[in-house]
């Protein structure tokens, strides 16, 4: 899901040992907010140290470090049991309306993303 124009930019706070180590590496720091819709709504969230990112919705500077986000609302056809999860793209008009607020980041580049 592309973001067009955003209506904000979230706050983005990385803990400083993961901004030493892109630093150190020569790495751009990518951060994959998902906001996901099934029989409930959950969030998951991914980081990582990588050399360029082809596609992304937001590219920030932290310290001197590129950091690119890259948020995707995603569907399940099944809820589970036998048939597990098979995740699509959910269409969602307002794309802006639910990019996070704040999106934070841990030292093992474990995290987490939010609203309020």
């Amino acid at each position: 899901m592309a973001v067009g124009v955003l209506i904000r930019t979230p706050k983005i706070e990385i803990e400083s040992k993961v901004i030493e180590r892109a630093k150190r590496e020569g790495k751009a720091i990518a951060l994959y907010p998902t906001l996901k819709f099934s029989c409930l709504i959950a969030k998951r969230f991914r980081a990582e140290l990588v050399e360029s990112v082809d596609e992304y919705d937001l590219e920030e500077v932290i310290e001197g470090v590129p950091v690119f986000v890259k948020f995707r609302a995603v569907g399940s056809r099944f809820c589970g049991g036998d048939k597990g999860f098979e995740e699509f793209d959910f269409p969602v008009k307002e794309p802006e309306r639910f990019f996070p607020r704040w999106i934070k980041v841990k030292e093992d580049l474990s995290g987490e993303f939010g609203y309020l």
